[in-house]
């Protein structure tokens, strides 16, 4: 059965957590990955005969976009291809990508996530990794409870939307 995923419009780093999984190499530049897969499948299927995408299926790959493109930033910014600064730009914008897609299907993202190689482990190591970003901007750390909830947002996102 499809479970849709909570509404983390306030917090879309939260559902680093509590979206999906496995490991396959990122390449490419942080672009490439937002095009990514929904590109030529959903663009040219209909010539080939294959259905066409409903509008969740393209949210939900288009989070999965921002979110391996938010991977590529990251990877970068570790490996000093990118400065500090320049790395919080961009990973800001895809945090902003992601939290304007809203709700998308837990499963669906999860098996999309999986076939990029992003698995619970590595958005846990993403969390980490923009929070360590953003202390080495000088600025605050978001902080979060075990299940990836704003630890001053967790009781208001219950009752809002879950």
């Amino acid at each position: 059965s499809s479970q849709v995923a909570r509404c983390f419009a306030c917090c879309p780093l939260s559902r680093l957590l509590l979206l999906a999984p496995p490991s396959v190499a990122m390449g490419g530049s942080a672009s490439q990955a937002e095009d990514g897969d929904q590109g030529e499948e959903s663009r040219f299927g209909f010539m080939f005969g294959s259905k066409p995408k409903s509008a969740s299926e393209i949210r939900d790959e288009r989070y999965c976009n921002y979110l391996c493109s938010l991977n590529k930033v990251l990877q970068d910014w570790k490996k000093e291809v990118l400065k500090n600064q320049e790395a919080l730009m961009h990973a800001d914008y895809y945090m902003e990508k992601i939290q304007e897609v809203g709700r998308v299907d837990a499963e669906r993202a999860r098996d999309i996530l999986a076939k990029k190689g992003i698995d619970d482990e590595k958005r846990l190591e993403l969390q980490k990794c923009y929070q360590e970003l953003k202390k080495a901007c000088g600025q605050r750390v978001p902080q979060f409870d075990d299940q990836g909830m704003h630890k001053t947002d967790a009781h208001w996102m219950k009752q809002a939307c879950c």
